[in-house]
């Protein structure tokens, strides 16, 4: 027998849990078109700094659900395991961009300009860029009034530790539910209920703190992990749903809220993005783009012509979103150096260029840095992990170090 147009779409959403999900791939190329458009075409779009919020949903939605897939399968959490694919996924390229933007600094800026954009290298290997952009706001830094090339380095700091505490607070569920008197013993119902349980807990207390932030310090708010958790947590509760029981809708029905979520998700993206700079972000501004991501995602990937991911599949799309990773690590140090070594803003053609010359470099990131090495078989021992990520930050480290004193003398 066969399938009908909208179980063909059933199946291909039910595939893409076990592959790449073309929407989310599609949900990343908006979010890295997003943020390089703020950056070099920041009056047009004065908020496309929203993409980040949507790369935190992502982030909370995708290792949630692998989080919860182990749970279910073993009923615990293989750590040194999880933050070793992690390492292996993030660490590489990150480690590449960091060491060549710190050879710019010192080809192409005056030795007395080394210290800030060296500080924060290093502080970017080590992944607490983030406390470091903070620190240096509070002048605990050395206080510049230009953007640095790995500044941007905050958000994939946020990344990190998040994935360091996140599977620490849902063994924390677990064991908080094993200490519970049950006479059904610690069903799979009862995990579900106890991350959940933390899952809610995490998004409104998160948020919470990120209201009173942002209303003393906007720049503090955005940059500190406590104050942007709640955009990962809101991903996770997202993971958790098809987990649950929930109401049996009729085809047509399910796929017309499907089409109205997904459009509905990307407008709010959207339409934040264009909207005046705000210092009511992180919260309650950015709302908007949490749930934008979050309803396209739960949208699924509809063939129909009807539905934006149907447009999102498209190959460039996806190409973008493939590696939209590597460009996001490129892109800033490679505008930032030019505007430093030149002291001008590229424009029209110029900025034109760095767009290209980020996707490219981008694209052989991802053919000949992340992927060979995260599918390596030599790196797969945890040992050799650690070690890699160990002696990567002791080498930028040292680079840096050896930078301040030579800038400095």
């Amino acid at each position: 027998m066969s399938a009908t147009p909208e179980s063909k779409e059933s199946l291909l959403a039910q595939g893409a849990r076990h592959a790449v999900r073309p929407e989310i791939q599609a949900l990343r190329a908006v979010a890295v078109t997003l943020v390089l458009l703020f950056h070099l075409w920041e009056s047009r779009v004065p908020s496309g700094y929203i993409g980040v919020d949507v790369f935190f949903v992502i982030s909370g939605f995708l290792i949630t659900a692998q989080l919860l897939k182990e749970v279910e399968r073993t009923g615990s959490i293989r750590l040194l395991e999880f933050w070793a694919r992690r390492i292996r996924r993030l660490l590489p390229a990150a480690f590449v961009v960091i060491v060549v933007t710190i050879v710019g600094v010192m080809l192409l800026l005056p030795s007395s300009s080394w210290a800030p954009s060296l500080i924060e290298s290093a502080a970017s290997a080590l992944y607490v860029e983030n406390w470091a952009s903070i620190a240096r706001h509070l002048g605990f830094l050395p206080w510049v009034d230009y953007a640095l090339p790995v500044e941007h380095f905050w958000t994939l700091s946020v990344e990190e530790q998040f994935y360091l505490a996140w599977p620490l607070l849902m063994l924390a569920a677990l064991a908080i539910v094993g200490l519970l008197p049950s006479s059904g013993g610690i069903t799979r119902a009862r995990r579900l209920r106890a991350i959940g349980v933390m899952l809610v807990v995490a998004f409104a207390v998160s948020f919470i703190y990120s209201l009173w932030l942002t209303g003393q310090h906007p720049l503090h708010a955005a940059r500190s992990t406590p104050s942007v958790a709640w955009e990962f947590a809101a991903g996770g509760l997202l993971a958790l749903v098809p987990r649950l029981p929930h109401m049996r809708l009729g085809s047509r029905t399910a796929a017309a809220m499907h089409y109205v979520c997904s459009w509905t998700g990307l407008a709010l993206i959207l339409v934040a993005a264009v909207q005046p700079h705000t210092d009511a972000h992180p919260a309650p501004a950015a709302l908007a783009p949490v749930i934008g991501a979050m309803l396209v995602i739960w949208g699924e990937t509809r063939t129909s012509w009807l539905s934006p991911t149907k447009y999102g599949a498209l190959a460039p799309v996806q190409f973008l979103g493939d590696v939209s990773y590597g460009v996001y690590l490129w892109h800033q140090p490679i505008y930032v150096l030019v505007l430093l070594a030149t002291g001008e803003n590229a424009r029209s053609v110029g900025a034109l260029a760095i767009v290209a010359v980020s996707i490219l470099l981008g694209w052989l990131s991802k053919r000949y840095v992340e992927d060979p090495f995260r599918t390596s078989e030599f790196w797969k021992p945890l040992g050799r992990t650690y070690a890699f990520a160990a002696g990567g930050m002791l080498v930028i480290v040292a680079l840096c170090a050896v930078g301040l004193t030579v800038g400095s003398s």
